[in-house]
């Protein structure tokens, strides 16, 4: 199979989500895209099975990503701390990205599910990286944190208005993170 190119994945994504962002998603053919992009239909669907993986695939580049990200962490940093961290980071690397995707959604809700698989695969990498990192932290307590980090980042997107930029999302992640660790919230 021949290798394809991170670069003109980024530039069909980069069309499509500006077209996306400008008209809606429903607005926007793989068509319209392909025109944009300046590409063959063939080539579009050799790097994208649909027009909903076209918003919403990670980054070729993500894997490695992820991968800095945590090794960025320091091996003593309590996983709470690093899960928020990792967050932080993660979100930070890709404003640009996050913000434009996030237009879209806003405009076309309905596609808020097909953004999970996504979601997913970054959880998936950080739940090998905990595991791997801290053998005392295991089965259930391994689960609670990360699904509780994943909980606080899920709330708060929706609340995030993208007029404020990823310094707005991040409040809001620090907000969220704040709240779980205050004492008010077991007994409020």
């Amino acid at each position: 199979m021949r290798q394809r190119s991170p670069e003109i994945w980024r530039s069909i994504r980069d069309s499509a989500v500006g077209l996306m962002a400008e008209r809606g998603f429903d607005a926007v053919s793989v068509d319209d895209i392909v025109a944009t992009a300046g590409i063959s239909r063939r080539t579009y669907f050799n790097y994208f099975a649909g027009k909903e993986s076209v918003l919403f695939d990670p980054d070729p580049d993500d894997p490695r990503l992820w991968a800095e990200l945590t090794g960025a962490r320091p091996p003593d940093e309590p996983l709470w701390t690093a899960l928020h961290q990792l967050i932080l980071g993660y979100t930070a690397a890709t404003a640009e990205r996050m913000i434009r995707q996030h237009r879209v959604l806003r405009a076309s809700p309905e596609l808020a599910v097909c953004s999970r698989e996504v979601c997913d695969r970054f959880w998936d990498a950080v739940r090998h990286w905990a595991s791997s990192r801290d053998a005392a932290t295991t089965g259930l307590r391994l689960d609670l944190l990360i699904n509780t980090a994943r909980t606080v980042l899920s709330t708060v997107l929706p609340r995030w208005d993208t007029e404020t930029g990823i310094a707005g999302l991040h409040r809001l992640i620090d907000e969220g993170f704040a709240l779980l660790q205050s004492p008010e919230w077991t007994t409020s």
